[in-house]
């Protein structure tokens, strides 16, 4: 089985491409990858769902988030998976790129169930 990411900015959101096997990603963990021109960082959840985001933080533009802190918090009601941005701590949903925890603009962010 292969993974497909798509990074949607606020302008365009590109097509989707095969990046790597599913099973080529560890789970709880980041990786980043350059696809097209963009940099992005791919993550698998403990829970066998993938997701992609941009690799650059909202705030600063540095290239950490493939190293960010995997995570869940409860929002309305239900569990959603996050990332928490290594030098700030911000943390973003992973389903929608929103911030949670700061006024900080939204992660480009995509969401695969592997299939």
């Amino acid at each position: 089985m292969s993974t497909q990411f798509a990074e949607e900015t606020l302008e365009e959101t590109l097509s989707f491409a095969p990046v790597c096997r599913s099973e080529e990603l560890e789970p709880g963990w980041g990786e980043a990858l350059l696809l097209e021109g963009a940099q992005l960082a791919l993550f698998r959840t403990d829970a066998d769902t993938f997701y992609a985001t941009s690799h650059h933080c909202p705030t600063s533009g540095a290239k950490v988030m493939a190293r960010g802190i995997l995570g869940d918090t409860v929002v309305e009601g239900q569990a959603v998976a996050t990332v928490a941005c290594p030098p700030h701590k911000e943390v973003y949903r992973l389903d929608t790129g929103a911030c949670l925890n700061a006024d900080s603009p939204a992660a480009a962010s995509a969401q695969d169930d592997g299939s």
